[in-house]
């Protein structure tokens, strides 16, 4: 716990800034009101660190406080004035004779969400962190949470006007046939009862989860449940010569099958392919997987929020000259970590309309999907695929340049320490991969990032991680050997 917090001081010095998990503040005159990063840091999965004795109106210069002991019992005052109690743990660090207060809190489960101080309430008091700031909660965000806590289910919900017409006869019935044949305890059911039983019926009407497999035409309901796909010439989305800004651009609507089925298709018609002769066969390989890609739509369709504060968002697929990119309404469920992915058994956000899909043969249920998209890439030669987990929204990015792997021994060997040796001074993503002879998106993705993530490299503009001008400096931590 000591290391972390030298490592935050270390950063916060170094680039003279904050950033998602360190605050910092003076504390000269006494410990200040911290309720709000308390509750912004107790409301995000990686939790938080508060630094007490260093001034950010002097270039985050570390002034120490005045009674190292008095400042911890007052911050763990603070936390008992908030709903749940906070319990923080604490380390001290010293530079040049001040002491700093290192005030570490922990992450809370999405069960015992959203913290807040309790004189306030639960709207006004309730925070969430954004870059440097504590902002207060959406309403949104905070829905999110108490239906996670009671159990919501917005796949089982019923929509205004819902009426047994607004299924596909056709549909229906193989469904039905296939639960019978695949279900043991549905094999003698009648369809009425295999739709109730399934969730796709509830009270004689469909439900959201029966309208988005077995509808005749889902949108006539949910006119923005459909996902929007576009094709660009280039990196980035941007107007050429004679203003086109997209090669193509279509709405892929129907059912889920049909959406995934149509995406498919304008995927095919986007990329490139390529021939290869094996023995006296020749055949087309394409330049993304067809099963990843048909994992990644499938998820985000199957995985999506489909609340009331969502079910108006459009799942969203991007071709760009070198990537793919599908980003979908609604993080992770549940508060778990990117890290957790393909390897923790994980909650399911829409229960019943994963166990239609599986019966429909469109999903597999069997948390293989992440698995099977990583495993596909690499069988492929492409980069690993990248998982993100933004605020409110889901998104995978897959790499379409195949000779990376091929060119990354041409340089000088890619490790950490070589790494940190390069970025002694400050380097842009440019200036490492060139060194290394490799792509930005890879040493991005596998180097530079995870490493400031642990604290062996700092970014000097930690709030625009994205930007042209981001630059990459090792840190102390970094930098001492072992």
């Amino acid at each position: 716990m000591d290391q972390t917090v030298e490592a935050a001081v270390d950063r916060v010095t170094s680039l003279q800034c904050e950033g998602q998990t360190v605050e910092v503040k003076a504390a000269r005159g006494g410990t200040p009101k911290l309720y709000e990063t308390l509750s912004s840091f107790a409301n995000q999965t990686e939790g938080g660190i508060i630094l007490c004795g260093i001034d950010e109106g002097k270039g985050f210069a570390p002034v120490g406080v005045f009674d190292a002991q008095k400042v911890q019992r007052d911050i763990v005052e603070q936390c008992k004035e908030m709903t749940p109690e906070l319990r923080p743990t604490f380390a001290l660090a010293e530079r040049d004779g001040a002491v700093i207060v290192g005030a570490i809190i922990e992450g809370l489960p999405m069960g015992r969400r959203p913290a807040y101080r309790t004189t306030a309430g639960i709207t006004k008091g309730s925070y969430i962190r954004a870059g440097d700031q504590d902002i207060h909660m959406s309403p949104q965000e905070l829905y999110e949470i108490e239906a996670f806590k009671n159990g919501t289910r917005s796949d089982r919900m019923i929509p205004e006007g819902s009426s047994a017409d607004l299924l596909d006869n056709s549909k229906t019935a193989a469904f039905v046939s296939a639960a019978q044949k695949n279900r043991m305890r549905l094999s003698e059911r009648s369809q009425e009862e295999v739709l109730a039983l399934t969730g796709a019926v509830v009270g004689g009407k469909p439900t959201l989860a029966g309208i988005m497999t077995l509808g005749d035409y889902p949108q006539q309901e949910y006119p923005n449940l459909c996902l929007t796909a576009i094709a660009v010439a280039g990196p980035s989305i941007s107007q050429d010569e004679v203003g086109n800004r997209f090669l193509d651009n279509k709405t892929m609507d129907g059912t889920i099958d049909e959406i995934v089925e149509d995406t498919m298709a304008f995927v095919a018609r986007n990329t490139k392919t390529r021939s290869v002769i094996m023995g006296a066969i020749r055949k087309d390989v394409p330049q993304y997987p067809e099963r990843a890609i048909r994992e990644i739509v499938t998820n985000s369709l199957m995985h999506r929020d489909y609340g009331p504060y969502n079910n108006g968002t459009p799942t969203r697929l991007t071709i760009y000259s070198d990537r793919i990119e599908c980003s979908n309404p609604g993080g992770i469920y549940g508060g778990q970590s990117v890290e957790e992915l393909g390897v923790s058994n994980m909650q399911t956000r829409n229960p019943t309309l994963v166990s239609i899909l599986e019966i429909q043969g469109v999903a597999e249920n069997r948390h293989s999907g992440i698995p099977v998209i990583r495993d596909e890439c690499e069988r492929a030669d492409l980069l690993p695929p990248v998982f993100e987990d933004r605020r409110g929204e889901f998104r995978v990015t897959v790499y379409g340049d195949a000779s990376t792997r091929e060119r990354e021994g041409e340089g000088e060997p890619l490790s950490e320490e070589a790494v940190i040796a390069f970025c002694r001074i400050p380097r842009s993503r440019e200036e490492v991969a060139e060194h290394f002879d490799t792509s930005k998106a890879y040493v991005a993705s596998y180097y530079l990032n995870p490493m400031a993530d642990r604290g062996l490299l700092l970014r000097t503009l930690p709030d625009k991680p994205r930007s042209k001008n981001q630059r990459y400096v090792a840190t102390r931590r970094g930098q001492q050997p072992g």
